[in-house]
């Protein structure tokens, strides 16, 4: 099995059509994207992350932005 590097055209385009319907999802629980959260998924659009790549991504975004919010302890 290869480990691909980027994403076609074709996947690309399929995420992209996915996405108003998980913003709809995410709105019936009450949840909303920030403009920060929609510029990360429009970076790793533009990068063409696979699907492995794109969830590294954002639990390293979830933690850098925990870490800003964590008080630190003395």
């Amino acid at each position: 099995m290869t480990n691909k590097i980027r994403l076609t055209d074709g996947e690309l385009a399929e995420i992209r059509r996915r996405r108003p319907g998980v913003r709809a999802s995410l709105a019936c629980e009450d949840l909303y994207l920030t403009s920060e959260e929609e510029a990360l998924f429009e970076e790793m659009d533009r990068e063409r992350l696979t699907a492995d790549q794109r969830a590294a991504r954002i639990v390293e975004y979830s933690r850098a932005k925990r870490r800003t919010k964590t008080p630190a302890f003395k």
